[in-house]
Formats: structure tokens, sequence, C-alpha cells
């Protein structure tokens, strides 16, 4: 066990990020004490939490971040590390008084920094949001210092588990197994099959106007399989892999809201078909990242259909602000959340590829909701990233590899309405293929 001295043992935020970094990441436990004296004649293993450096232990420089509980405009300047790859809150501390500076001591304040990225404290504080009123890659301090795509704060934990290690050899750290989860979004779970007949006549009616008799005939044509009906190939490739799939719910068509309605016999018997194969959790619509009451009514129907307990989510158009919509998710029982990416670009929009707690800014406390960060979806491949199939390839690989170094777990978006091998989306089938067999 680690002693670690700080200046406020009870800072919540303080609580919250070793907990993350040393017991989550390293399995490394740990107590800590705001008392120097009883410190200093410990015996234990010991890291130096503070902004004076101190002999024989590790000596962690102390940035004010974790001892506040308002939120404010932080300076934040990103520099390039042999050891950590990249560093911020860098802090140095005074060795004058020293003939030989301990050497056990790191260059920046790695807690507050790695609670900047897992807190999300940049979206809270920066007002650039896009039309859909979500945080902007392009803000974030990940994409503007060019480590979107690593894992950064569970490299950083790695780094520090080797410097205990080196100091006290009698504590090891040991990292969680690389793992995979395949997650679908079923926003449209049939073309044509279940519509209700004002859509189903409606769409007749744009395709006979664009003279489109092809599509016409697949539409009308009830020996044909529905083009969106991917799902006997989606289980088949998938076998026994662990996956999730999650379900749009929206209560009626909006412009951003297309699924089939939950009364739908067609849609309920898919829900229930997947449900019996793999676990579900629902998609909250458009509207419902905004909207308690819309979200618990989407979430309910969703356990009438499938006659399960829904306690895991992911928002439709990757749309959620925070802390509101986390805390609509924990007032309505859900458990964990699959939303933390972005929509145009891929990487780890938390700096992780692990589950971490999510800290509310506002009320300053760690919450009951898992937050998992899938790393790449269809959509954002294609279209965000403006990627070829073999360039989408190689960025999962590259991902993976990544993932693979800190014990993480890949998680990826797909859609059962992208994997039709239609022009739009031709060899985009095989680049998922590839993914889950690699």
């Amino acid at each position: 066990m680690l002693l670690i001295f700080a200046a406020d043992e009870k800072s919540p935020r303080l609580q919250y990020i070793l907990n993350e970094v040393l017991y989550k990441r390293l399995q490394i436990t740990y107590t800590v004490t705001d008392s120097f004296n009883y410190f200093m004649r410990s015996k234990m293993p010991k890291i130096n939490y503070s902004n004076t450096i101190m002999e024989q232990c590790i000596n962690i420089p102390a940035h004010t971040l974790l001892f506040e509980e308002n939120l404010k405009r932080i300076p934040v300047i990103v520099e390039k590390s042999e050891q950590f790859i990249h560093t911020f809150f860098n802090l140095k501390f005074d060795t004058e008084k020293f003939v030989e500076p301990p050497k056990q001591h790191l260059p920046f304040d790695i807690f507050s920094a790695s609670f900047y990225l897992l807190s999300r404290y940049e979206e809270y504080i920066h007002p650039q949001f896009d039309l859909h009123n979500r945080f902007k890659a392009e803000e974030s301090l990940a994409l503007k210092n060019g480590f979107l795509q690593i894992p950064l704060v569970d490299l950083w934990a790695i780094e520090l588990g080797k410097i205990i290690n080196k100091q006290y050899g009698q504590i090891n750290y040991t990292l969680t197994n690389y793992s995979e989860l395949n997650t679908f979004d079923i926003d449209f779970a049939y073309k044509y099959k279940g519509l209700s007949k004002f859509r189903f006549y409606k769409k007749a009616l744009g395709n006979l106007f664009r003279l489109d008799f092809k599509e016409l005939k697949k539409q009308f044509d009830k020996s044909l399989k529905d083009e969106f009906d991917t799902y006997d190939f989606i289980f088949k490739t998938l076998s026994n892999k662990p996956s999730h799939f999650f379900f749009l719910l929206a209560e009626s068509e909006s412009t951003h809201d297309k699924n089939l309605l939950p009364e739908s016999s067609e849609y309920q018997n898919l829900i229930k078909n997947i449900a019996s194969k793999f676990p579900i959790g629902i998609h909250p619509s458009y509207h419902a990242s905004s909207s308690k009451k819309i979200l618990l009514t989407e979430k309910t129907e969703l356990e009438n259909i499938s006659n399960t307990t829904i306690n895991t989510s992911r928002f439709h158009f990757l749309k959620f602000k925070l802390p509101a919509s986390f805390n609509h998710l924990i007032e309505s029982n859900i458990l964990e959340d699959y939303s933390m990416a972005y929509g145009n670009k891929i990487g780890f929009r938390a700096s992780t590829c692990k589950g971490f707690q999510f800290f509310d800014l506002i009320e300053n406390t760690t919450k009951n909701l898992e937050i998992f960060s899938p790393c790449v979806m269809d959509v954002t491949l294609k279209n965000g990233e403006n990627f070829t199939p073999k360039d989408a390839n190689l960025a999962i690989q590259k991902l993976k590899t990544e993932v693979k170094k800190v014990g993480g777990n890949f998680i990826s978006i797909w859609h059962n309405s992208n994997l039709t091998n239609t022009p739009e989306w031709e060899h985009w089938q095989a680049v998922w293929v590839n993914m889950v067999n690699e």
C-alpha cells in the first residue's frame, strides 16, 4: 500500500483521480494523509503530492486544480515528453537545498492532468459547440495537440507504475486484460419493413418522383429481403464475441429521428430477437439528451418490449451536454453510457480506453455512472475522416495497437444499415468483418 501526502486528504477531486489512476488502472492500493509529521515518520512506500520536494519518496508536483471546487478557465500548455509523450501542468520543484535532488520526481502534475482529461473539464468551460449543440472535437486539447488517438491517461498511469515499482520494488502494478466490444446503433431497423402506411407511401412517392423504379421494386416486392436487414450476417460474424445493441425508440418521426415507431410489431420482434442473443441498451433520441422525461419514456418503452431491465445507453448523434445529460441518465437508473466519442473524429475523447466514473464538476462529486469511450465508428471513418476502406483498416489496426499497449477496451460503433454493400457503402462490410476477426 502507498501512503500519499496531500494538502487536503478529503478533496473529492483528489479521491476520484487517485482511485482512477492508482487503483483502477494499476491495481495499487493507497491511503492519503494531510499530516506532514505522520507522513515523514511513516516507513510505508510514499508519494509526496505537494509543491515542496522531499527525500526518500516519490515526488509529484501539485497544481491547485484538485483542491478547488469551482470551474474556471485554466491556461494549459502542452509539451512533448520522451517519457510521457505529452504533458501539461508542468511544475518544477525547488531543488537548490539538495546536493543531489531526489531522482524519483515527475516533471508535471499527473493527477491534475489526468483529472482534467477524464472529467472533461474543457467541455464545461469552452462554449464552442456545433450545430447539434455538441462539444467540437476541434476545440479539444487532444486534437489540437495531436494526442486524440492516444489513450494518454492510461499511458501516463503505466509510466507512474514503473516509477513506483522502481522506487519500491515490493509494489507491483497490474494492468487489465485487453478486450474488444462490438456495439451497434439501430437507428433504421429496416428500410421499408415495418413502416406506417403514411411513411411507406411517402417514400414510394419520393421514389416515383425520382423515377427510381429499381427502388420502387425493392419497396413493393415482398419476396425481396429488406436492404437494412443485415442481422443474420451480423449475428454469424459476431458469433460469441462481446457485443451490445442500442435501440432508437423516439415516439414520433422528426428531422433527426427516423426510427420505426415503438408500436411497430416488426420492430418489437427484432428487439426481442436481439435481446435473446445480446445485451441491449437504449439509444436516447435527439431531444432526449436534454429531456429526462423523454429519455425515461423511451427507456421504459424498451424495457416493456424486451421484458428486460435497461441500464445502458448511448445518445443518438452522440449528442449530450455535461453534466445535465449524464445526470438524466443517472436519474433514469442508467449505470453505463457509451457516448463518449466524437462524430467526426476517431480516437479517445477522454484520453482513455478504459471505463471511468462520471465526475460532475458542477456538484464537485463522483456519480454512479460508468463511462465507456468508443474510439471508432463507421460513419466517422467514412464521412468524418473521409477514409477509404483501406485507410479505415489501417486506422483501426493502429487504434487497436494503442489499446493493446495499455490493456484497454477497444470499442467500436457500427450500424446495421451501413453493412449493406450498396454503392454508398461498398467494401465497408469487409472493413467491419476484418475488424471483428483480426
